[in-house]
Formats: C-alpha cells, sequence, structure tokens
C-alpha cells in the first residue's frame, strides 16, 4: 500500500481536473456563476500530496 499510495492520488488528481471540465460552467438567469472550483484547490492537493509521498518512498528506499 506504500508504494501505491502516490498512483492512488495522483488518479483522484487527475479525476478532480476532469470532473471539473466534464461538469463545466455556466450562468444562470439571475446572473450566478455556476461552476465546481472547490474541485480545483482538491486537485492541487491531492497531485502535490502524491509528490511528495512520492519523493518521501524514493528518499527512504532501503
Amino acid at each position: 500500500m506504500k508504494k501505491k499510495l502516490p498512483l492512488i492520488l495522483f488518479i483522484i488528481s487527475l479525476s478532480c481536473y476532469a470532473l471539473f471540465f466534464i461538469i463545466g460552467s455556466d450562468v444562470d438567469e439571475n446572473g450566478y456563476l455556476n461552476e465546481p472550483f472547490f474541485l480545483l484547490p482538491l486537485g492541487a492537493l491531492f497531485f502535490f500530496a502524491s509528490a511528495m509521498f512520492f519523493a518521501w518512498n524514493k528518499i527512504n528506499k532501503s
């Protein structure tokens, strides 16, 4: 599981970005912007967590 965690986090990150573009953005009749903005910082968080765990595994490789 220790080796698979960076890959799992990276896949979650890619899915967050893909969902952001699949869902898309629109403006309703009242002029409000409706977009799944929360997926962008979540995708970045999962990407950087993936990079940190990958680097940690490479540094502590015994």
